[in-house]
């Protein structure tokens, strides 16, 4: 039996939409929410953080430390963070 090439390349294209839906159908995707970040102002430089965690109010570029402009992009919202309560009798024997 001989296969066109065409033929084989349509069985190939179909068996890997078949494997990358069935990943997408395990792992949803997470919803993306309108979030405030810092980006570096120098174009060459990709760096950017979350808002909530910058250390100042104008923040430096984590990366090349030039300056940054606040901006938002769509990102998948952060589970806040409990706070830890110091323990009691704070004596190490």
């Amino acid at each position: 039996m001989h296969i066109r090439p065409s033929d084989e390349t349509q069985t190939q294209g179909e068996q890997g939409n078949a494997v990358q839906e069935s990943k997408e159908a395990v792992q949803p995707k997470p919803e993306l929410k309108h979030t405030v970040v810092w980006r570096c102002k120098d174009s060459a430089c990709k760096a950017w953080v979350r808002e909530e965690f910058a250390e100042s109010e104008y923040p430096p570029c984590p990366l090349c430390k030039g300056p940054t402009i606040r901006t938002f992009k769509f990102l998948p919202d952060m589970p806040k963070k409990k706070t830890r309560k110091p323990k009691a009798g704070g004596s190490k024997k």
